[in-house]
């Protein structure tokens, strides 16, 4: 007769133990995840260089677009949401990376339009020494 009596008991214990536990491991995977500094620190460097890089001047669109997913990615940690600030800041990076790769495309084109320039008129500069002669 003990033995039965201990065996209710001994349910109750484990089954206290198991609803402890699953409450723990919920309220585990409930909590926020921390704030994706590593996207946000990355996205911030390629903003500013695209910046240094003057992209205002020659990619001020994806510039722009670079700044506003960043500061959206900064008020959605406030929100704390940062799934998706790590994507916004992600896709921030990856704006400000094309907009410093359409400057420097920008200001190749322009060096190779001033080398053709310079070498058209060095040629008309021959052709006039030439004809004097």
């Amino acid at each position: 007769m003990r033995a039965t009596s201990r065996t209710p008991s001994g349910l109750r214990l484990c089954t206290a133990a198991g609803l402890a536990g699953s409450l723990l491991l919920a309220g585990a995977c409930a909590s926020t995840p921390p704030a994706p500094t590593r996207s946000l620190d990355s996205a911030r460097t390629a903003v500013t260089n695209a910046e240094k890089a003057e992209a205002g001047r020659y990619a001020a669109v994806e510039l722009g677009e670079a700044r506003e997913k960043l500061a959206s990615a900064d008020s959605a940690v406030v929100a704390k949401n940062m799934v998706g600030a790590e994507r916004l800041a992600d896709q921030a990076r990856v704006e400000a990376e094309l907009a410093s790769a359409r400057t420097e495309m920008a200001k190749a084109v322009a060096v190779n339009k001033e080398m053709a320039l310079g070498g058209d008129a060095l040629n008309e500069e021959m052709q006039r020494a030439g004809d004097k002669q």
